[in-house]
């Protein structure tokens, strides 16, 4: 009786041991069938979604565009500011000049990065012709301490905040390229003052100029 009763429990051992065996192999295969399957799926997703995300990121820049379009006969409209100085500067009287209007203040950081290189375009091209004015814009200091302390020497004016609203320039710093005939060419916003469309722009417009004359 009692070999019988060994030879049971090593019985019922073994036979555990077994099927625990069986339910981590069922296991196993389990988990690779399920992953395989997951792998499977996420690629069709993938393919189908991805033409859709590319459609509405599009649409989204689409949108942007539009709403940074401006009405053509604002972009025509005539502007005059106070300078610095308290001298009147009227945009038309610049017709025949390529024209980069750049909007800044005081408070902000990026305009603090771009305006040193817009004074070095002002250097290397105000004598070809290119005219620059910085538009000052939601200020809450003084512009004129500002830029005395800076030591700018190309024009800036004061209250530009409407003139802001006509090129859609809604925040610091916005630039303006506005082409001899008086048109807008293009209205963007960056703070490098090494950004390639501002030789771009004064090369352009400058060296026709000269070659006109």
């Amino acid at each position: 009786m009692a070999v019988n009763g060994l030879f049971q429990s090593k019985s019922r051992r073994l036979a555990s041991i077994l099927i625990g065996f069986l339910m981590v192999a069922a296991g196993l295969v389990l988990a690779r069938y399920s992953l395989t399957a997951d792998a499977n799926s996420f690629e069709p997703v993938a393919k189908s979604e991805s033409p859709k995300l590319d459609h509405q990121v599009g649409s989204v820049q689409q949108k942007k565009m539009k709403s940074n379009l401006v009405d053509k006969d604002k972009l025509s409209s005539d502007w005059t500011l106070k300078s610095l100085d308290g001298e009147s500067i009227q945009l038309s009287s610049y017709r025949g000049q390529p024209v980069l209007l750049v909007f800044w203040a005081t408070w902000c950081p990026y305009c603090k990065k771009l305006l040193p290189g817009i004074q070095k375009l002002h250097e290397n091209y105000s004598d070809k012709g290119l005219k620059i004015i910085a538009v000052n814009i939601r200020e809450d200091w003084k512009p004129d301490v500002y830029w005395r302390n800076h030591e700018y020497t190309f024009d800036a004016v004061l209250d530009g905040d409407q003139v802001a609203k006509i090129y859609g320039v809604r925040g610091t710093p916005g630039v303006v390229f506005v082409a001899p005939t008086g048109e807008v060419l293009a209205v963007k916003s960056f703070s490098d003052p090494e950004h390639p469309s501002l030789t771009q722009f004064a090369e352009y417009f400058t060296q026709q100029k000269i070659e006109l004359e």
